[in-house]
């Protein structure tokens, strides 16, 4: 089961950006985190499960997904 994980990240001093992931466990977040900020040079605000969903903008996103075997 893969539970899902929004990282925020500051962009620049305007604007900040979400970052939505599906990952086992908190320590499976956090290597995914490491991958993102290598990407991009953003600054971390915060990582947070939400396993009962999130909504953005009339888009429902699922709490939990079954692991895809990664």
């Amino acid at each position: 089961m893969m539970t899902l994980w929004i990282l925020s990240c500051r962009m620049n001093a305007k604007a900040d950006t979400l970052f939505p992931f599906y990952a086992r466990d908190r320590e499976h977040a956090e290597r995914k985190v490491e991958v993102i900020l290598r990407e991009h040079t953003y600054e971390l605000l915060e990582l947070k499960e939400y396993p009962r969903g999130f909504r953005i903008v009339m888009t429902m996103l699922p709490g939990k997904i079954e692991a895809d075997g990664e």
